[in-house]
């Protein structure tokens, strides 16, 4: 008595695989998965490490300069330092908002390979490969606007604008 129900087109018996791809299809014809469900559930697997990722800022030129009573004019450089377990980013943000130059330290070892995954996303959803030299330096000039750096797997900082 512990017989499958058959395939009414076939006289062979209903194997699970046959009956779980029924099944998954009749529940996607009848009721599908919102798309927004779909984005969601991909976004909240990629944040799993983002907790070991995300560099927390160790420095700001701008909070610096106000301690101890300097004037910041647009033609100087905001200087940014963040940090994690993994890496360490020094940015030099340029007076005309979209210029970045920075390097990432430890710039030599096992986890070079991973700096050529840099990258720059803007607040819109863009994402500009950043090149780095051997010495973990680079330069990119991004779009007007809050940008966030990426080094895939190892450090993300948080949005900065200059």
């Amino acid at each position: 008595m512990n017989e499958r129900p058959s395939d009414p087109d076939s006289n062979e018996p209903m194997t699970d695989e046959l009956l779980s791809m029924l099944l998954r299809t009749a529940l996607d014809h009848a009721e599908p998965v919102p798309a927004a469900a779909v984005d969601a559930a991909y976004a909240a697997f990629d944040m799993s490490a983002l907790s070991e990722e995300l560099a927390i800022l160790a420095f700001d030129s701008l909070v610096v300069g106000a301690a101890v009573g300097t004037r910041a004019t647009e033609s100087e450089v905001r200087l940014l330092s963040f940090v994690n377990d993994h890496l360490t980013v020094d940015l030099e943000l340029h007076a005309d908002g979209r210029t970045i130059v920075g390097q990432l330290s430890p710039p030599t070892g096992s986890e070079v390979e991973a700096f050529q995954l840099l990258q720059a996303e803007t607040a819109d959803g863009t994402v500009i490969d950043v090149p780095t030299d051997e010495f973990g330096r680079f330069r990119v000039t991004v779009p007007v606007g809050a940008v966030r750096l990426r080094a895939t797997g190892l450090l993300i900082t948080p949005w900065i604008t200059r």
